[in-house]
């Protein structure tokens, strides 16, 4: 079963269930991929954990916004929405790992701190969909000293 199969199974259960909250998640995630399906890409380019990874990143970015407004209730709801987006994403790799990749690339490559673009590039194509991209910009300038 792929994402959007699964996404649209989960959106019934949701709904039969009247959760309210993660019909409303599922159903926004599924507007994305179907939006996906429609941009004219054949359907075996299509990516759908891109897809649901970019609804991720835009309720991330507007949790971030509420925090710094200071609006703890409107943070509580969008972490809840954040949860259940999260169960359809491949699991992160912990922070732990992500150095030690990092350091593993920059060593092996002796990458300085102008090729800090390369690195990046490097270490998200091998391994982009279990790893979050700032904070390998974070360790990457950590390690490069930039």
């Amino acid at each position: 079963m792929n994402l959007k199969d699964r996404i649209t199974e989960d959106l019934k259960t949701a709904m039969k269930a009247q959760d309210k909250l993660r019909t409303s998640v599922l159903r926004m995630m599924l507007a994305d991929v179907k939006i996906a399906d429609t941009s004219g890409k054949p359907k075996d380019q299509i990516d759908y954990t891109e897809v649901v990874r970019g609804y991720y990143k835009k309720l991330k970015k507007t949790c971030e916004e509420y925090e710094r407004l200071h609006l703890p209730e409107k943070v509580k709801e969008l972490d809840r929405e954040i949860a259940i987006v999260e169960e359809y994403l491949p699991e992160q790799l912990s922070d732990d790992e992500i150095k030690k990749i990092v350091s593993e690339v920059i060593e092996s490559n002796k990458f300085t701190a102008k090729e800090m673009g390369a690195a990046m590039k490097l270490i998200m194509s091998k391994h982009g969909s279990v790893l979050d991209g700032k904070k390998v910009q974070m360790y990457l300038r950590e390690k490069l000293g930039s």
